[in-house]
């Protein structure tokens, strides 16, 4: 195998101390030698080595002098990777780099415009403090160069100079230049001016765009790139015209953006067309109709990458105008060669759109995926044939459709599918409750029931028994063989178990009386988990008091559910819709939930906790081996011990509790800024009592809580500190993982982070 540059291609480099030193070594006699200086093929060869030697992490500082000797040749070849080199090491030999610089500076004044160009991008490249003196002159020219490629290169050198030196930047005067140079002929030139503006005008909210700002920029359109074009459609976004005529006449020259290939502006185009029509409903709804093609159109020829992006805005879209969509719904038909990522989105769209008039079509198609190779997809599209028999806007001939197709699943000989179809059938059947319609489920659930072994589906199964099994006649018998082994069964089933024996309890009571009986006695006795020992004591005392009293509550009338909860509130979808074409869209969240920004530095607060927990980790472990060596030695004397270093007190909390009206804390909430977030780990299958629990221990108040969809529950805390305004707090728990994610709100940003740690602590008794 052949090497070059001491790399064995398809193996990992082989290098050694003492050949590296050597070949660099080496490569300094070259650059001294005298027929290098004379052959440019050699010279360039020589140098091509130094950066392929840099570009694989070998120290090559020793070779700085030389290189810096390198910069006086008028090959523009021999001057890229030098100054390449130059760029890459003068912060760590800042003293050396500042000979380089009159190079440079004469290479500013140089006739070639890419000499000019490229000297200009080094020398504000250089990481020494002394360069901004020298910078701010040579911007002054450059930036009114004759050439648009040194124009472009000193727009850029402009906003690194602003970073290296905002009061330089003011002196200078370039954010009056570059005001001027976003009227530029050349894109590159007024693109690149935007954009450094937009980021030193960020706190005033970036550049004021006005009529003569981007109409010019919307004119040019046609003679950007990609990233030009998209720069251009989002600048446009903050443009509000004057009346409907000028709207019309923005939307008319953007319809040829609609129908690009590059996905990217097609989304930045759509976003700014919604943002133009918001406030007109009638014309927002046949925007919606405008973009579905080039939408549709999009996803059928991008990579799957592209199209999964494009589907989640498509998604974003639906949730506000599902008809617009219904009539292509073939369209979002899962393919053999879709990623499962690309499958589970597409029927959540194909949920979304279902109606009276396409149900039937759809859950035809949804049955064909649960003979699909992909296990995940299998459950998802059954679970989607659920969601749609619960929609109110398909009509009642759904439930009988949806019926058919389960009763097709429960006979199929796959565990995972008769699973999760029984999973499904408990919303199922809270919804259809009509015993003629849901009979023909018993005689196929009961046949198969010693075979379920998923802790979601025994839950629903025993849950049916608790509900229909007056008319099963194996109900009580299939019930003794759970309570018989309960012990064995994780709390969930546990719990559902209890209920179920209860409400059967009241329709056959010869039958369950022994086995509920030696259920709760058992379950009273068990104190491994709190929340089945609770329950079985309540049902317990409800017996004692009066089992006519005990059947009213646990048998209580129930109204068939018609509308099911969902976790999207509406004003997350307006979040979302704000942050159109961006990342936000894509992971289903406000950016203030995914990105946190402290002192210039994305998601710092996180960083620190995690740098602060590790410190923590790393202290106690060293604590502990002190000990151990210590006891190992027979020190075991209090004396000689060393004290522990004693931890940061936590937050103190001022005790409930607070008077605060739903009103106060819906507008504090909205306010106040997010201060801090983070994730805290419980364990598994966590309750929302044992959470309000344990806050209420450290004086946490609960403001309100309930479901936000799936396994996931949503709590609203607030606390008040000693001396210190309120604290607002949004936990959203998911106890299938046990995680738990916090958004805290603050009029003071350090309070955010001492208030983790106290819900940190409040949860940790939950992490076992």
């Amino acid at each position: 195998m052949s090497r070059k540059f001491g790399f064995s291609w398809g193996n990992k480099p082989t290098y050694t101390p003492a050949e590296k030193k050597g070949e660099i070594n080496e490569l300094k006699a070259q650059l001294k030698h005298a027929e290098t200086e004379k052959d440019p093929a050699k010279k360039r060869d020589c140098l091509k080595k130094v950066i392929a030697y840099m570009t694989l992490g070998i120290d090559t500082s020793p070779l700085f002098t030389d290189m810096i000797l390198a910069c006086a040749t008028k090959d523009l070849v021999q001057k890229k990777m030098v100054y390449l080199y130059l760029c890459s090491h003068a912060e760590t030999k800042p003293d050396i780099a500042v000979m380089a610089i009159n190079t440079l500076q004469r290479d500013c004044q140089d006739e070639n415009p890419v000499v000019r160009g490229l000297a200009l991008r080094s020398i504000s490249s250089l990481r020494i403090d002394t360069i901004v003196e020298l910078l701010v002159p040579l911007l002054k020219k450059a930036l009114s160069d004759q050439a648009p490629y040194v124009r472009k290169t000193a727009v850029i050198a402009a906003g690194k100079l602003w970073r290296m030196s905002p009061d330089s930047f003011e002196s200078l005067g370039a954010g009056d230049k570059l005001q001027a140079l976003i009227r530029d002929p050349d894109s590159h030139v007024c693109c690149n001016a935007l954009v450094i503006l937009n980021e030193v005008m960020a706190k005033e909210g970036g550049v004021p765009v006005t009529k003569t700002l981007v109409y010019p920029l919307l004119n040019k359109l046609r003679d950007l790139n990609e990233w030009q074009q998209c720069l251009v459609l989002e600048t446009a976004l903050k443009y509000v015209p004057a009346d409907e005529d000028e709207m019309f006449k923005i939307m008319n020259l953007l319809e040829e953006r609609l129908w690009g290939a590059n996905s990217a502006v097609i989304l930045a185009a759509t976003h700014l067309f919604l943002t133009l029509t918001q406030n007109l409903p009638n014309l927002h709804r046949q925007v919606y109709s405008r973009l579905k093609n080039p939408l549709l159109t999009l996803i059928a020829t991008a990579p799957m990458e592209t199209a999964y992006t494009c589907l989640c805005h498509i998604k974003l879209l639906i949730s506000r105008e599902p008809d617009v969509f219904a009539d292509k719904y073939k369209d979002f038909y899962c393919r053999y060669t879709d990623p499962s990522f690309v499958k589970s989105l597409k029927l959540e769209i194909l949920v979304q759109i279902t109606n009276e008039k396409n149900y039937k079509e759809i859950m035809t198609e949804l049955s064909a995926y649960v003979t699909d190779v992909q296990v995940d997809t299998v459950r998802r599209a059954i679970r989607s044939m659920g969601e749609i028999s619960l929609k109110n806007n398909v009509g009642p001939g759904a439930g009988q459709v949806a019926v058919d197709h389960f009763l097709e699943f429960l006979e199929m000989e796959m565990d995972f599918v008769r699973s999760e179809t029984l999973s499904v059938l408990k919303d199922f059947l809270r919804k259809y409750t009509d015993i003629k319609l849901v009979e023909r489920f018993f005689p196929v659930i009961v046949k198969n029931w010693k075979e379920m072994e998923d802790t979601p589906c025994k839950v629903a199964f025993i849950w049916i028994l608790g509900e229909y099994g007056e008319d099963i006649d194996d109900a009580p018998y299939i019930l003794e063989a759970y309570c018989e082994r309960s012990r064995e069964e994780p709390h969930q089933v546990r719990l559902e178990l209890l209920t179920a024996c209860m409400k059967l309890f009241f329709c056959r009571p010869p039958e369950l009386q022994p086995i509920l009986g030696k259920l709760l006695h058992e379950t009273i006795a068990d104190f491994s988990h709190a929340d089945v020992h609770d329950r079985a004591l309540l049902y317990y005392r409800l017996l004692l008091v009066s089992p006519r009293f005990a059947a009213k509550v646990v048998c209580c009338s129930k109204e068939p559910v018609d509308t099911f909860e969902t976790n999207e509130s509406a004003e997350i979808k307006d979040k979302l819709f704000e942050e159109f074409n961006s990342l936000s869209v894509i992971f289903n969240m406000p950016s203030e939930r995914f990105i946190v920004e402290c002192d210039g530095v994305i998601g710092g607060v996180e960083e620190e906790e995690e740098e602060e927990e590790e410190e923590e980790e790393e202290e106690e472990e060293e604590e502990e081996e002190e000990e151990e060596e210590e006891q190992q030695r027979g020190l075991l004397s209090q004396a000689k011990l060393k004290p522990k270093p004693q931890k940061a007190p936590l937050m103190q909390l001022i005790p409930g509790p607070h008077t605060l009206s739903a009103q106060v804390y819906e507008q504090q909430w909205r306010d106040l800024e997010v201060c801090a977030t983070g994730d805290i780990m419980t364990r598994p299958g966590v309750t929302s009592e044992a959470i309000l629990q344990f806050t209420a221990a450290k004086h946490i108040s609960c403001f309100a809580s309930g479901p936000a969809g799936g396994q996931t529950s949503k709590f609203y805390f607030f606390a008040t500190p000693q001396e210190s305004q309120g604290i607002f707090c949004e936990c959203m728990v998911d106890s299938s993982t046990g995680l738990a994610n916090a958004v805290i709100k603050a009029t003071d940003n350090t309070l955010g982070t001492h208030f983790f740690a106290v819900l940190r602590s409040a949860l940790s008794p939950l992490a076992g």
